[in-house]
């Protein structure tokens, strides 16, 4: 019976990562036209690199005549600084590839022992052809990248590789606003289960591995500094997908009240949520809503739902999967419609993280009769 088990295991494990790799090929093969030159992933990642590797400032890319100044934060460009080494049209390629990879490794990863065939086809589908994965393949953006090292500080985090955990923790920062709460939950577990000696060895490893990941810039070019404060402050402003903009339109000086309000609120929520859940629906809980707490914040940001989708969708019985798919199809049209509008600006696309945030703790608190 032991063995049986083991086999029936194995066989979903191995078929899931053939239909992982079937769904890799596939999307490399239709979505390569998306990947656009000089979009974000020039002005933001290959550039700096191809500067910091011709021993030029990251931040100075005038030169290369970008749409934008260099705004990510210095980890991203240390961790993948040797892009720079090849030409810009390979690099996006490379680049592409690799967030198709990563998507494949999260749903990998997300789904965990319990994985099965099935359902990894079908999150593969949602997570592919979400409306604003495709956005992210076209500006070349960074968030894929940024929710798989968050599944990662889980995973080691989980093994005990405190310093690994660390690693990833580091790189994810590149993009803070999206890992506001989990730092928050992450320190609060600390406090509890080792007082402030736990969560200052914390922060101190994840502050070591963040310089760990500069060192390509302070060895290339040790005035870097300078250049990166005056270039992510010429960062043009523009209407951000947030609550926190929304608020501001519609209620002007008061609307700063209300979304303070709000996000006192969510992060009491997210207290709640880290001593209710264990630490892998802790940690995807507070990815899925630190979009609606971030003023700062894109539309191609909210891939970061993803671990929470895969993990509501795997968890429930059959009619929350068809009330699921259900929410889904409702959202994908809305989001689709929004992106084929004639001017389709960026803060239409506010409500997609509450929407997916609600249908999520809508499903996994519903019981269905037949378990009541």
């Amino acid at each position: 019976m032991q063995k049986s088990e083991e086999h029936r295991m194995a066989f979903q494990k191995h078929g899931s990562i053939f239909v992982l790799i079937l769904v890799a090929m596939l999307v490399s093969y239709l979505f390569q036209g998306l990947v656009l030159p000089r979009m974000d992933f020039y002005n933001e990642l290959w550039g700096p690199a191809y500067q910091l590797v011709h021993g030029r400032s990251p931040y100075d890319t005038a030169v290369l005549h970008p749409n934008l100044p260099a705004a990510w934060l210095p980890m991203s460009i240390g961790f993948f600084f040797p892009l720079g080494w090849l030409p810009e049209e390979s690099a996006s390629l490379l680049w592409y590839l690799m967030n198709v990879v990563e998507i494949c490794a999260i749903i990998y990863l997300v789904m965990g022992a319990g994985r099965n065939l099935l359902d990894t086809a079908v999150a593969a589908i949602f997570c592919f052809f979400f409306p604003l994965t495709l956005n992210h393949i076209n500006l070349g953006q960074f968030s894929i990248t940024v929710t798989l090292c968050w599944v990662l500080v889980y995973f080691f985090l989980e093994k005990g590789h405190l310093w690994v955990s660390a690693l990833f923790a580091a790189l994810a920062l590149s993009k803070p606003h999206l890992g506001i709460l989990i730092m928050i939950g992450l320190s609060y577990r600390d406090y509890v289960q080792g007082r402030a000696r736990q969560m200052l060895l914390s922060w101190l490893r994840i502050v070591v591995m963040c310089l760990i990941l500069c060192l390509p810039l302070f060895v290339a070019y040790p005035g870097w500094i300078p250049d990166a404060i005056a270039s992510m402050g010429k960062n043009p402003p523009w209407s951000y997908p947030s609550l926190y903009v929304l608020f501001e339109r519609f209620f002007g000086n008061w609307g700063h009240l209300l979304w303070g309000v709000m996000t006192l609120a969510l992060i009491v929520l997210n207290g709640w949520l880290w001593n209710r859940l264990d630490l892998k629906k802790s940690i995807f809980w507070s990815l899925a809503l630190a979009p609606l707490v971030t003023p700062y914040v894109g539309s191609w940001d909210f891939v970061v739902l993803f671990p929470l989708l895969i993990l509501t969708y795997t968890d429930v019985d059959w009619k929350r999967k068809l009330l699921f798919w259900i929410a889904y199809g409702v959202a994908w049209f809305g989001m689709a419609r929004i992106q084929l509008l004639a001017v389709s600006h960026n803060h239409y696309f506010w409500w997609v993280p509450l929407w997916f945030a609600g249908v999520s703790g809508l499903l996994t608190n519903w019981r269905s009769k037949e378990k009541a």
